[in-house]
């Protein structure tokens, strides 16, 4: 081939590769599929935040390792917390106001489109496998309807600095450009807290229906099979206007504390629970039937882990016994609620609400001395409550009227044959005014119609009163019966109050005061007014087939 030939080959050969590489160029860069999303929704199919009945929030706690879960879903007409022992919930507006928070969320800014930068921006799946990945672990948020289908679900990880109420978000998918964080704004209003989502009031008690409280204040001691340090101290009024009064108060040197008696008060009245625990399902269906406990090995077993045992009463019945005595309030409703305090333990909030596994739970949930106790965590408390229906309560029984005797004939010939002149008593300024007896009669009669119709509205309305009180009592049981209850210290400390806070030496300057407690051990009563025994009792066993003393 010639030279010219060679170079024109050559020519033409460049043309060529020019024109492919032209050919196979685009106009512009490509950009990546995370990009074109910025600005979009993360779920624009959910709009509405009744679709939402059930929220699960897992988040990760980096000091201990552990992952912790709360759910709360709607099923069945019911709310429930599944992670809580399946507690009712009052639920609806929670979850609304949150996923009312999450709707409409937006990819505002792109920051990563790798896993390997997931800690930085504290986006990682808080359960995750790998033991590895401790650090930026966040916090799972997912929304589902009735039907449980996802409506929502994110991974939020940590704050953007700088930038108040954004934080790096990531969708939870299967999708390629799930795997991308981006920067969300975030008005979230998320509890986990499970006092949040209940009915925090237990007792549901008025202060001012407060008529009588009762404590019955000892401890058990267990190892020895003894209680010790009983004390009862009595506390009445007969209306919330009434100052309140104590039995036995020798008032020439003493007088009630009524800072440490409104504690009592404004304690019940406010009673709050921190967790729960479910009962044996054989214990809350006597607890409904109201005809008694059947004392089983299982039954005893699980009352004992939380502090409650039965001793025999003064009946040969079984009787419900508590670590760490007794309160009795009655209101004048009829209503008397029955507290029983049982063992206390110190753990974490979890520990508190929910407790552990069946297998950890007695080692998690021992009483920790100070050395022991975790950081974070907090004492509690065991409660057994039930409730009781006392008419007496309702104060006195309306008392029928007398109806007058009609006046004989011979009473009634002799008023009229009496004189009425002279010095007789008709004439007299001692006998002026005086009517003969048939009107008396008469007008007797007439005051006994209207005290008749007044009685018989008496009787009516104490009738509607105790109907209303049964019911709530009834209702207040079904509520009671499924569970123990948990709460804080300082409630008990309020609560189990003794003489020694109770009661003050009076302020006359000459007075002083006998702090000294009576100290009668014996068998504890949940019945106010029962007699004592004066030497320490051992705590017996009931039979299997024992049934709690009424």
């Amino acid at each position: 081939m010639s030279e010219l030939n060679r170079t024109l080959a050559f020519v033409v050969a460049a043309v060529l590769s020019i024109g492919v590489a032209v050919l196979a160029s685009p106009g512009k860069p490509q950009q990546p599929a995370e990009f074109s999303e910025v600005g979009t929704e993360f779920f624009p199919e959910f709009k509405s935040p009744a679709d939402a009945k059930g929220l699960e929030v897992v988040a990760f706690d980096e000091e201990t390792a552990t992952v912790r879960a709360f759910v709360v879903e709607y099923k069945n007409g019911l709310w429930r917390i599944p992670s809580r022992h399946n507690y009712p919930a009052d639920g609806k507006d929670q979850l609304a106001k949150t996923a009312n928070s999450l709707i409409g969320v937006k990819r505002d800014v792109l920051v990563g489109r790798r896993e390997s930068q997931y800690e930085e921006f504290g986006v990682i799946d808080p359960n995750e496998d790998d033991a590895t990945k401790l650090k930026g672990r966040g916090q799972k948020i997912t929304l589902k309807n009735e039907k449980g289908d996802v409506l929502a679900a994110f991974i939020v990880g940590k704050p953007v600095p700088g930038q108040n109420g954004y934080f790096y978000v990531r969708k939870v998918g299967t999708n390629g450009s799930d795997k991308a964080t981006y920067k969300a704004k975030l008005d979230i209003k998320l509890s986990t807290k499970f006092t949040d989502w209940i009915e925090p009031d237990l007792l549901k008690l008025e202060a001012a229906r407060l008529t009588n409280i009762t404590i019955d204040k000892y401890t058990v001691d267990t190892n020895e099979g003894r209680i010790l340090g009983k004390e009862i101290n009595e506390l009445s009024r007969a209306k919330s206007t009434d100052p309140w009064t104590m039995a036995e108060l020798d008032e020439t040197k003493e007088e009630l504390n009524k800072d440490e008696v409104q504690k009592i008060v404004t304690a019940l009245d406010n009673l709050k629970i921190v967790g729960v625990r479910p009962k044996p399902a054989k214990l809350s269906k006597d607890l409904r039937l109201d005809e008694g406990i059947s004392l089983d090995q299982a039954t005893m077993f699980d009352l004992g882990t939380k502090g409650f045992m039965f001793t025999r009463g003064e009946s040969g019945g079984a009787r419900l016994i508590s670590k760490e005595g007794d309160l009795v309030a009655s209101t004048d409703q009829g209503a008397t609620y029955v507290l029983h305090f049982g063992e206390v333990f110190s753990g974490t909030e979890e520990d508190i609400e929910v407790g552990g596994s069946a297998a950890a739970e007695p080692a998690a949930e021992k009483e920790l001395g100070p050395k022991e106790e975790k950081a974070g965590s907090k004492k509690s408390r065991y409660l057994f409550v039930t409730a009781q229906f006392d008419a007496e309560k309702l104060g006195p029984e309306p008392t029928p009227p007398t109806k007058p005797t009609e006046p004989t004939a011979e009473e009634i010939a002799s008023a009229q044959e009496t004189p009425a002149t002279g010095d007789t008593p008709a004439n007299s300024q001692e006998g002026a005014g005086k009517i003969g007896p048939e009107a008396e009669y008469k007008q007797a009669l007439a005051r006994y119609e209207l005290e008749t119709r007044a009685y018989e509205g008496e009787v009516k309305g104490r009738k509607t009163k105790i109907e209303e009180g049964e019911k709530l009592v009834k209702d207040l049981n079904a509520r009671f019966a499924d569970w123990y209850y948990v709460i804080d210290a300082e409630s008990f400390d309020n609560l189990r109050q003794g003489r020694k806070t109770l009661v003050k030496a009076k302020a006359t300057g000459d007075a002083a005061a006998t702090d000294a407690a009576p100290a009668n051990d014996g068998l504890p009563s949940i019945t106010p007014g029962q007699a004592d025994p004066t030497e320490p009792t051992e705590v017996e066993a009931a039979p299997g087939d024992a049934k709690p003393e009424e």
